[in-house]
């Protein structure tokens, strides 16, 4: 059973490598290895160029048609590899230095080959590389041939887009309308549900009768800093005279003698009985304006409290009759709703119908460009970059390095046979038995060669018999 299995496994290496696999059996593991290695290398290119061409075609073809492509096109290149390595040149005279002429002449065909090919892939990967940047400038190009096409379509969307937004603007208002009933329903229902109006009332008044406390102290408070005001602006303003006087008895500016007589005594101790007086009437206005200030918060707390109570109110004196008005017209404002999303839908699909027959006339008027997505158009793109004034340098750069590695992938059967292959016991098998095979072609050649002059020789005789007997 192992040995049916290497046999087979034998058959296949010498078919892949077009090698005798008697003669490679009974090499040792080291004529076996380089046999592999010359199997693998073939396989890496096989796959290399199927992955690279068939991605290179699906980019304008299908899947499918692309794997095929890039299958046939690599098997196509392996058997030509497998004929150029499996070649009788590389199995002669293998103790013999440098390399024939004649063998060098006969590669010739596969080197301008292989540079067809590899120049070919390059390119082709080249394109599949640049994919995006051959994309967008075809796009560029594109916009720029159908600069007149876009301005039209989009004048005319926009022409079409009018009537669209009235329609959804009714619509917004519809919904605003309907919203805006639901929300007074629901917060009737609410009110309803949570509260009764007997309560409501109760506590409206309790709310209203605090309010009002507090607005009287509020009334109180105001009408005690009147007062205290007013009293402090006589007690000041008596301050001031007998300040005045106590001044002029003492200085004798108005004429009078100056003295600090009774009268200037009199003025001094009234005086300052009314600086205490203004002190206490200061001191009373800044705590009765405290109590004020504490009393307003209590006020606007009082009133938001009263406020929401009322609102409550309100919306318990919310009648039946209004509610089921707010549904009868919610019922009403759906149905126009309705109608108007249907007519808006409407629009929007005649708007796509007469886009498309806007963009099919301008079309046939011949002002569209179409956009080519070929092998040839993104070629003429790469092109384009190639000349472009930015970036042209660096990518032709970039297609010579690609197209040097893709020649030295393509050469490399040829290269590793002509210049690094190694000896290898199979190669003397198969060149003795090749001189073997020769000699003994050359030797039923010769016994072919008395064979046929016997023969000859024998006729000739028998051709003389018959003219003598016939004399």
């Amino acid at each position: 059973m192992t040995e049916k299995k290497d046999s087979r496994f034998f058959k296949l290496i010498s078919f892949l490598s077009l090698t005798d696999s008697e003669v490679l059996k009974e090499c040792g593991r080291y004529d076996r290895m380089l046999a592999y290695a010359m199997v693998f290398r073939q396989l890496v290119t096989f796959i290399f160029t199927f992955m690279l061409f068939a991605y290179g075609v699906s980019l304008f073809l299908g899947t499918t048609a692309a794997i095929i492509t890039g299958f046939i096109f690599a098997l196509t290149l392996f058997f030509l590899d497998q004929a150029i390595i499996g070649s009788d040149w590389a199995l002669r005279n293998p103790f013999k230095s440098g390399i024939p002429l004649r063998s060098l002449i006969g590669l010739v065909p596969r080197i301008i080959y292989s540079l067809i090919i590899a120049i070919g892939l390059a390119t082709l990967a080249e394109i599949s590389l640049q994919s995006n940047a051959i994309d967008e400038q075809i796009q560029q190009e594109s916009n720029v041939k159908n600069r007149e096409y876009f301005a039209k379509l989009e004048a005319h969307e926009k022409e079409l887009d009018t009537a669209i937004n009235v329609e959804r603007g009714r619509i917004e208002e519809l919904q605003q309308q309907i919203q805006t009933l639901r929300n007074q329903n629901t917060a009737y229902k609410a009110a309803k549900e949570s509260n009764d109006t007997q309560s409501v009332e109760n506590t409206l008044d309790v709310r209203q009768s605090n309010l009002e406390e507090l607005q009287k102290s509020q009334q109180v408070l105001n009408g005690e800093i009147s007062g205290i005001n007013e009293r402090l602006a006589n007690a000041r303003k008596e301050y001031d005279f007998w300040f005045n006087e106590a001044l002029l008895e003492r200085t004798g500016k108005d004429g009078r003698a100056p003295t600090e007589g009774p009268k200037y005594n009199r003025a001094v101790a009234t005086y300052t009985d009314l600086e205490k007086q203004i002190g206490i009437l200061e001191a009373a206005l800044v705590d009765t304006q405290a109590r004020l200030d504490e009393l307003k918060p209590r006020i606007e707390a009082a009133t938001s409290e009263l406020n929401d109570v009322q609102s409550q109110r309100n919306q318990l004196v919310l009648s039946e009759t209004n509610f089921e008005q707010n549904e009868q017209a919610i019922t009403r404002l759906e149905d126009e709703l309705s109608s108007a999303t249907v007519a808006l839908n409407q629009q929007i699909d005649r708007k796509q119908t007469k886009m498309d027959e806007y963009r099919v006339k301008l079309e046939n008027d011949g002002l569209f460009y179409e956009v080519k997505t070929g092998m040839l158009r993104r070629y003429l793109a790469l092109q384009s970059i190639h000349n472009d004034p930015v970036v042209g340098q660096a990518a032709i750069l970039f297609s010579l390095l690609l197209k040097i590695f893709f020649i030295a992938i393509e050469l490399m059967p040829v290269i590793i046979k002509l210049f690094f292959s190694p000896f290898s016991f199979y190669s003397l098998r198969m060149y003795r038995k090749m001189h073997i095979a020769l000699l003994e072609e050359e030797g039923r050649l010769e016994e072919a060669k008395l064979l046929h002059a016997k023969s000859r020789k024998k006729r000739i005789q028998e051709a003389e018999d018959m003219e003598t007997v016939s004399m």
